[in-house]
């Protein structure tokens, strides 16, 4: 092992220390191409019953699950075969690995095809009971009202802030039907570490009814992450 489960732990999740080299994207492309390409696709676009989007998700929450996976405590680890084969990967890298490949990740751009209202409403009735229940009753409340994560005001500029809080709250966008059902299964019987308690014993029993996951199955299986490598991220120019 090449490092401090421990300090691990303490960088990731409280936030408080720091790496002690400059974050590289170009070092976490290359890790990224790796360890990750092959299950979560060329740039984290992948999302299917089992394997999770992760392009555009916070840095900060993606690093707290890469925290979750690599746990000794079987109590707060990431389970299943999943996580057996995520932990036998991750323990081969270093705190400032996992950051590089955040880092690189957060550079790509994307857009979000098929989530609007007016593109739920044209596909079917309950594609759109899917989009609002995603949006505004019960995911909304804690995932935001355009799913993408709980955001508050930024208390120097009053502006809402995409980051402030964001690791404990993650972007649903691009997220698969059925994914969701099993992480809520997961939740609500103890083998999906890190989440609130109120996902266990409130949120997972009530939207596991047939009818509110297959209207938000519905309406997810065609909203979809779509990665634009080529154009750069602050000039807008291709590349």
């Amino acid at each position: 092992m090449r490092f401090s489960i421990v300090l691990l732990i303490t960088i990731l999740v409280a936030g408080v220390a720091k790496a002690q080299e400059p974050d590289s994207p170009e070092n976490g492309a290359s890790l990224y191409s790796q360890n990750c390409a092959s299950c979560h696709g060329d740039y984290g676009e992948v999302s299917n019953d089992v394997i999770p989007n992760i392009l555009g998700q916070y840095p900060g929450y993606v690093l707290q699950q890469l925290a979750f996976f690599v746990d000794p405590d079987p109590s707060s680890a990431r389970g299943g075969v999943s996580g057996d084969i995520k932990r036998s990967l991750l323990l081969e890298l270093t705190i400032q690995d996992f950051r590089d490949i955040v880092t690189y990740l957060d550079t790509v751009p994307y857009d979000v095809v098929g989530a609007s209202e007016q593109e739920a409403k044209s596909r079917s009735e309950l594609a759109y009971q899917g989009w609002w229940l995603a949006n505004y009753a019960g995911c909304g409340n804690c995932h935001g009202d355009d799913q993408k994560g709980l955001r508050l005001r930024d208390p120097e500029t009053g502006d809402m802030d995409p980051t402030i809080y964001a690791p404990f709250t993650p972007k649903l966008m691009g997220l698969k039907g059925a994914y969701i059902e099993r992480q809520l299964v997961n939740y609500m019987e103890g083998r999906r570490a890190g989440g609130l308690a109120a996902m266990k014993h409130t949120m997972a029993p009530l939207f596991l009814t047939p009818r509110l996951i297959q209207a938000i199955g519905e309406y997810s299986k065609d909203v979809h992450i779509v990665p634009k490598p080529e154009t750069n991220n602050e000039t807008g120019e291709t590349q």
